[in-house]
């Protein structure tokens, strides 16, 4: 591996960078309490309870790109953030005492309503704060080695506030972090500027805007490596939202000791990322992205063994190792790809192929869970890990990695007008 770029950060991504590490936390302290008091209702409510966490995003998240290329990431970000605030005070009002799946269920839809809006815009934002493009790579993975360790102490905490407190207290953090990124956005000014957007992003309808954006991904080429993207996050995060909660109620384990066990895979991510974010990309690509894929797929094959918790902790810490090794490669090549006019727009496409898949496996894997047999939904898990490595592995090789071009390059088949929207081939370098 080597350095991508020495020069030093901006002082206004470091305050992007810490406010939205306490969002994290805040985010993760909060999805913990909802899904660790619906497993006290039973699988259908962890069923409920989890796939409204998750769907209204899939629904709504194309919609938060085209906002969010028409309007700016920085509005859309403070009109989220304002929202977010609004809502979760009315939530922690109305979820005093012990609330029932119905609660639950009202305050997940809620927030992922929000989310949706907010997600593409707060992904795409760190790049309008940057002086040179070949800072992303190490920005994005700061950015994420701090969001994992805010959620190690994020869902840690969580445990310890359902323990000793209620839901109402999450919510009230929520709504004080979410405050407290409204004053840093008002603060904060980018480098670079918002470039106009693309045709069909401002005069047309959000059909039309929708339809750009998804044809700008389909002439890049890049849907086999999206594919892998959705088949990891159907593998692992169903898995640790759902699986290994449900399986330490199983155990008897107390909420505290499940809380560790997301930890666990949140401290392997931290550990990679941080790495990556001091040494940068290696540009052998194919071994970092099947590499990572089949060391997720290992650790799932080791959660479904009869282990112990310490053990389960270790293989999760590994799964965690395994998950970062291949999102911090993919992940800045993906986004420094999209073209700049359609940037939220792209970004929302890649949540939804995030988001989509796991919202499927979500409710067979609850059910397995909750009805003892665990170690079929991580060998399901470990088998579309498997199979997002073979997905990679064979693209690469037939393409040569010239599609995923760390170094910024456009591939050869299609470029970029001064407005980010795609050409055709003919006008290609």
């Amino acid at each position: 591996m080597r350095s991508r770029n020495s020069s030093r950060l901006p002082a206004s991504f470091h305050l992007w960078w810490a406010v939205s590490t306490l969002g994290a936390a805040a985010d993760s302290m909060l999805a913990f309490a909802l899904i660790w008091i619906a497993t006290g209702h039973g699988p259908g409510a962890v069923a409920l309870v989890s796939t409204l966490s998750v769907l209204p995003r899939i629904v709504l998240l194309l919609f938060g790109g085209v906002l969010g290329d028409r309007h700016g990431p920085r509005s859309m970000l403070v009109a989220t953030a304002g929202a977010q605030t609004v809502a979760v005070i009315l939530l922690a009002t109305l979820n005093g005492g012990a609330p029932g799946v119905a609660a639950l269920a009202t305050t997940a839809a809620v927030i992922a309503v929000i989310s949706a809006f907010q997600q593409p815009a707060a992904i795409v934002y760190p790049r309008l704060l940057l002086r040179d493009d070949d800072q992303l790579p190490r920005a994005l993975a700061r950015i994420s080695g701090s969001i994992h360790a805010a959620r190690i102490l994020g869902v840690a905490s969580g445990g310890l506030v359902i323990t000793g407190w209620s839901l109402h207290v999450a919510l009230v953090a929520n709504g004080f972090i979410a405050a407290c990124m409204i004053t840093a956005l008002l603060v904060l000014r980018p480098h670079t500027p918002v470039a106009p957007t693309a045709p069909g992003g401002q005069g047309g309808s959000i059909w039309t805007a929708l339809r750009e954006g998804i044809r700008s991904a389909h002439e890049l080429r890049i849907w086999p490596f999206l594919l892998a993207v959705a088949l990891l996050c159907a593998a692992v995060l169903p898995v640790v939202a759902v699986v290994l909660p449900s399986t330490a109620r199983a155990n008897g384990w107390s909420a505290t000791q499940a809380s560790l066990l997301e930890s666990a895979w949140a401290a392997g991510m931290l550990a990679v990322t941080l790495l990556i974010s001091f040494t940068g990309t290696t540009t052998r690509q194919i071994l970092a992205l099947t590499g990572g894929l089949i060391v997720t797929a290992l650790a799932l094959v080791a959660l479904a063994l009869p282990i112990t918790a310490p053990l389960a902790m270790a293989a999760s810490v590994i799964l965690g190792a395994g998950t970062a090794l291949f999102t911090t490669h993919i992940a800045p090549a993906l986004l420094r790809l999209a073209p700049v006019g359609q940037m939220t727009r792209f970004q929302s496409l890649m949540a939804v192929v995030q988001l989509g898949p796991p919202a499927l496996v979500n409710a067979p894997f609850a059910a397995l869970s909750g009805s003892g047999r665990s170690g079929v939904a991580m060998l399901l898990a470990a088998g579309m890990a498997g199979l997002a490595a073979l997905c990679i592995a064979l693209t690469m090789r037939n393409r040569r990695g010239i599609d995923l071009d760390l170094r910024g390059s456009p591939p050869p088949d299609i470029a970029r007008d001064d407005m980010g929207s795609s050409v055709p081939p003919q006008h290609s370098p």
